[in-house]
């Protein structure tokens, strides 16, 4: 997973080119390209979600080998320290900060989605502010204002092709449209305002394909590719331009994609 805090970005977590789970943190330096170690996790995990709050980094989740519940938080020299726990286990889950509170959607087990929407203020106490009306793992996830759009994403009978918004001050959770076809493991973004939504897997394998979600209508057009295939990037937005952290293609990489909308 990737977060912005401040003007770097921390990459926590993850799987390495030989299949193992990292507990590294890295911090990246968008303006001059530079990536340097920052600290480890308390508890090594792998499709955690992670979210920054009051200039505090959060990761929620994931797991080694099997789907955890742990919260962990990171500390402004690279210490992590496990502070809480989720109501229940969740791994391949999204977090994002909405209105002065961190919200996790999606995720839960291989056999379970949890379709239920939490939101926090630190880490420690949760409550469902909403339920997806399609459960899903690795959602593609982005926020505009109070609302948070989720595409696609891995169902209990596969993948969907399903777009839906949460209206975080009501609750209200709608189906508004859907992408060309069904696809997981996508990353999405806000760049320039407009809803992006980056590679993917389709069919088991990944994609390159750049969608745009027209939030007037729901309508999704094909924008664009990013430069090779690839699924499970950590996506994070500074200074208007998009990265696409890592990821796979048949197996994990090691390169990051920028983005920019013209």
């Amino acid at each position: 997973m990737a977060l912005a805090l401040g003007p770097d970005v921390l990459i926590a977590g993850g799987l390495t080119t030989n299949g193992t789970t990292t507990g590294s943190i890295l911090r990246f330096d968008p303006g001059a390209g530079r990536i340097a170690p920052f600290g480890s996790l308390a508890v090594v995990v792998h499709d955690a979600g992670g979210a920054a709050l009051d200039g505090q980094a959060y990761v929620f989740g994931g797991g080694r080998s099997v789907a955890g519940s742990t919260v962990q938080r990171i500390g402004a020299t690279g210490t992590s320290t496990v502070i809480g726990a989720l109501p229940a286990v969740r791994a391949d889950l999204d977090a994002v900060t909405v209105g002065g509170q961190i919200v996790l959607i999606g995720g839960g087990t291989p056999g379970q989605p949890d379709g239920r929407v939490l939101a926090t203020t630190d880490g420690r106490q949760f409550r469902v502010i909403a339920r997806l009306s399609v459960a899903v793992r690795y959602p593609a996830v982005a926020v505009v204002g109070g609302r948070i759009y989720v595409a696609g994403g891995s169902t209990s009978s596969g993948a969907t092709s399903v777009v839906q918004v949460i209206d975080v001050a009501t609750g209200l959770v709608r189906i508004v449209g859907h992408l060309p076809r069904a696809i997981s493991d996508a990353s999405g973004l806000v760049i320039g305002g407009r809803v992006v939504i980056a590679g993917g897997r389709s069919g088991g394998r990944a994609e390159s394909e750049l969608w745009q979600l027209d939030l007037a209508n729901g309508a999704v057009r094909d924008v664009g590719h990013v430069p090779y295939p690839v699924a499970d990037a950590a996506a994070v937005v500074v200074d208007q331009a998009g990265y696409l952290v890592g990821g796979e293609t048949i197996g994990p990489i090691a390169s990051i994609i920028v983005l920019s909308i013209e």
